[in-house]
C-alpha cells in the first residue's frame, strides 16, 4: 500500500522507497508533488468554487493548454478519456469506437527495420489507426530519432493532426480529461462536430489550468541531457524516445520483467505498449538493480 509520493517515488506503508517510472501513465510526469496544482485546487475549493456554474477557470485553462499547443484553438473537457475519444471521433466524422492510441513514434514497431514505406505489415499506414493521445517532449524525440525509426512513422508523428486527447500533467485520480481540435471550422462538414465539454469541477478545472502552466515553464528546462544520463541502465531494456521507454523484450517477457523490476524497487508501466518513463529527479544509480547480473556500469 502506498502511504505518500514525492517527486518520482512512492513509499509504502511499510517504508519501502519505489522509484517510479510508470507515473500513472504519464500525469505524473512532472513529480507527485511538484509545482502549484494542488495549491489552486485547496484555493479553489476554500473559495466554495466546486459546483457546476461557469467561473474564470474555464478561461484559464483554454490559455493554459494553448500556451503549450498554440496550433489548437478549441479546447474541450470531458469526464473520462473515453468520453474524449468519442468527442474526438465525432469531429472527425468517424465510428465511435475507434480507439484511443499511443502516437506512433511510441510503438515498439516503430524501431524495426521495416524497410520503405508501406512495403511491411509493419508499416505505420497498415498498423496505426486511432485517436492519438498527446504527450510532451514527443518533438524532441522525433529529432533524435531520424536514424533509428522508419520514415513512416517519423512522418506520422511530426504532422499536426486535427484532434488528440491529452495526458494531463497533474496526477490526480479521474474526473477530467482534455481534448484539443485544430480547425473548428471542419466542424460544419457532414457527419461532423465538436461535442461540448462536459460539467467539470471549476477546482478541478483550475487545477489543470495551474497544471498546465507549469508544463510550459518545464518544456523549456528539461532537456535531452536531463534524460540521456539514464542511458546506460536502460538501455538492455527499452530504447529510450525522450523521456519515454519503450520495451526492446518481448510482449510474452513482459509481465515476468514488470514483476522482477517490482521486486527490485523500481515500478515500470504495467502495460507494454504504454511507455515508462524517464524518472528525471532520481539518482540514474537507482536504475542499477535493473542491469544484466555480472553488468556494470
Amino acid at each position: 500500500m502506498v502511504r505518500r509520493a514525492y517527486d518520482h517515488h512512492l513509499y509504502t506503508s511499510k517504508g519501502v522507497r519505489i522509484l517510479d517510472l510508470c507515473q500513472e501513465g504519464g500525469s505524473a510526469i512532472l513529480g507527485w508533488r511538484s509545482g502549484k496544482a494542488k495549491l489552486a485546487l485547496k484555493n479553489a475549493l476554500d473559495r466554495g468554487v466546486s459546483g457546476t456554474f461557469p467561473t474564470e477557470a474555464e478561461g484559464e485553462l483554454v490559455r493554459a493548454v494553448q500556451e503549450v499547443l498554440p496550433h489548437y484553438p478549441v479546447v474541450r473537457w470531458y469526464s473520462s478519456r473515453d468520453r474524449a475519444r468519442v468527442a474526438c471521433a465525432s469531429a472527425l466524422g468517424l465510428w465511435s469506437d475507434i480507439p484511443l492510441i499511443e502516437f506512433p513514434l511510441l510503438h515498439p514497431e516503430a524501431s524495426v527495420d521495416i524497410g520503405p514505406s508501406g512495403d511491411s505489415p509493419y508499416s505505420a499506414s497498415h498498423q496505426i489507426h486511432g485517436i492519438p493521445l498527446w504527450r510532451p517532449w514527443l518533438d524532441e524525440a522525433f529529432y533524435g530519432m531520424g536514424d533509428r525509426v522508419d520514415t513512416a512513422f517519423l512522418h506520422a508523428v511530426h504532422d499536426t493532426v486535427e484532434t488528440m486527447v491529452l495526458v494531463s500533467p497533474f496526477p490526480f485520480a479521474g474526473g477530467c480529461t482534455i481534448a484539443v481540435f485544430s480547425d473548428p471550422a471542419q466542424e460544419g462538414a457532414p457527419g461532423r462536430a465538436i461535442l461540448p465539454s462536459d460539467s467539470i469541477s471549476p477546482a478541478l478545472l483550475a487545477a489543470l489550468a495551474r497544471s498546465f502552466a507549469d508544463l510550459s515553464s518545464a518544456l523549456f528546462e528539461r532537456t535531452e541531457a536531463d534524460w540521456a544520463r539514464f542511458d546506460p541502465y536502460i538501455e538492455p531494456w527499452w530504447d529510450r524516445r525522450g523521456p519515454y521507454l519503450v520495451p526492446k523484450i518481448r510482449p510474452s517477457r513482459y509481465e515476468a520483467f514488470f514483476a522482477s523490476a517490482l521486486d527490485k524497487g523500481i515500478l515500470v508501466s504495467p502495460d507494454y505498449y504504454t511507455p515508462s518513463i524517464v524518472p528525471v529527479s532520481a539518482d540514474p544509480g537507482e536504475l542499477k538493480a535493473l542491469l544484466p547480473k555480472g553488468e556494470l556500469v
